[in-house]
This record gives C-alpha cells, structure tokens and sequence, in this order.
C-alpha cells in the first residue's frame, strides 16, 4: 500500500504490515512498517513518485512514477527497482529502500501507471493512461529475481 507522492515537496510513502488470519477468517494486520520514497526520474513538480508498486517473488520493490501536466500532456515516466521488501520466521515485516533506485526504464511522452510483474517470469506488464491521448499495454524484462 502507499500514497504516490506530490512533486519536490511530498515524496510517496510506502506502508507494509504482516497479515494473518483468525480461526473465523478476519483478517489482522501487525505493526504498520513506513517508508519515504522519492522517484530518481521523473523529478517534475507533477511527480507521482510511485504510480504503481509491484513485488517480485523475490521480494523486489519495482514501482513506476509519472509526470502529469494535464489532460493533453506533455507526460513522462519510469520504472524502477525502488528496493526489496522481507519477511523474517517470525512473521516481522522488513523494507529496504534503495538510497540511489535504479532506473529500469524510462518513457518519454508516456504517462505509466500501472506495473504488474508476472509471476514466475522476468516479464512486467506496463499499462499507460495518457488520458486524451489513449493508452497502451506493453511487457519489458524488468521483473527478474
């Protein structure tokens, strides 16, 4: 779960908690982990930091981030290895953000707000939404373990 974040003066945040279930099927959350993430690109003042979040088998944080200057653009955006996210035997959430995320991919003219990595497979599925100019679906090898 997160919030994407506003341009230079409000990084995303990224919240995590373990999850589990009572005998009657309620889930419970345990103690609420929160991280302050800012995307290395774009860095608009229109800046979704994180637009999308997905977590690889392997624990990957891979995020998208989007520039919006409106309805009719101009857009840009990326998408990045933000960090990982772990578990530990006793069920305590950890996550680690990159100081420095490494730029995946970079997208020009596209605003990216939708990253799913597929499970068992390098392959992440990329949607746009570039409001009045359409929008597109395309697969990039961001995904890897």
């Amino acid at each position: 779960m997160g919030d994407r974040g506003a341009g230079a003066d409000r990084p995303a945040t990224l919240y995590a908690a373990p999850l589990t279930f009572a005998p009657w099927g309620q889930p419970q959350f345990g103690a609420v982990t929160r991280r302050a993430y800012r995307a290395a690109y774009p860095t608009d003042d229109g800046t979704r930091h994180i637009s999308d979040i997905s977590v690889t088998g392997s624990g990957r944080i891979i995020v998208s981030s989007a520039a919006d200057a409106g309805d009719d653009g101009p857009f840009d955006s990326a998408v990045s290895d933000a960090g990982r996210v772990s578990v530990s035997a006793a069920g305590r959430v950890r996550v680690t953000l990159a100081a420095s995320p490494t730029v995946l991919g970079t997208f020009p003219r596209y605003k990216v707000e939708g990253v799913e990595c597929l499970p068992g497979s390098a392959d992440a599925l990329l949607g746009t939404d570039d409001e009045n100019l359409g929008g597109y679906v395309r697969n990039m090898r961001f995904c890897r373990a």
